[in-house]
């Protein structure tokens, strides 16, 4: 009899042993399901990001709808992305992705350029202050003017030559082009 008591206990205290583990590793396994997602967003889309940030209240002569203001948002850090890698890789295909026209150009030829020289360019990107200025009346074209912080690095077979930390100011002109936001232009400028 105290054999079966004995087997009893046994298999009850393993039962509960097999429970506890199956309970902890579900809850291992929730809380991994909820931090992975996070942390994959935090490191992973941190780099593809350069920081824009739009202010559309003293646009004219129409309000920006905050949809179109956060399209366009992207689609200017998006061409600044582009443009930053295909200036430091030497990959004018990239340039297509974000830009049309006058500013298309002007990149292709100073990637040409580069490509010529043995050069590239590296734009380490501190942050974008962005104001809408103009919306015209049939919303195709919104003007830009930005701020913009870098440090531009030019590079001879991957070493830096020559290093300067610099502000500038940009006036771009984003257009809609095949039903998407394209940069069209894309200046430098002494001041607004």
């Amino acid at each position: 009899m105290k054999h079966n008591s004995y087997g009893q206990r046994r298999s009850a205290s393993l039962g509960e042993t097999i429970l506890r583990f199956l309970l902890l590793a579900v809850s291992i396994a929730l809380i991994l399901s909820g931090f992975l997602p996070l942390l994959s967003k935090a490191f992973a889309d941190a780099p593809d990001l350069v920081q824009v940030k739009l202010d559309a209240s003293q646009i004219q002569p129409r309000p920006l709808e905050q949809l179109t203001g956060q399209a366009i948002a992207k689609t200017y850090s998006n061409a600044w992305k582009n443009m930053e890698t295909a200036l430091a890789e030497n990959r004018p295909d990239l340039i297509d992705e974000s830009f049309v026209g006058y500013a298309h150009d002007k990149l292709a030829a100073q990637v040409k350029a580069q490509q010529a020289r043995g050069l590239s360019t590296r734009y380490l990107d501190h942050g974008h202050q962005v104001d809408a200025t103009f919306y015209s009346p049939e919303g195709s074209a919104v003007q830009l003017q930005d701020t913009v912080r870098l440090e531009i690095q030019l590079l001879d077979g991957g070493k830096v030559i020559a290093s300067q930390n610099v502000t500038r100011k940009y006036i771009a002109i984003v257009t809609v082009v095949e039903d998407s936001w394209k940069v069209r232009v894309l200046d430098s400028v002494p001041g607004f």
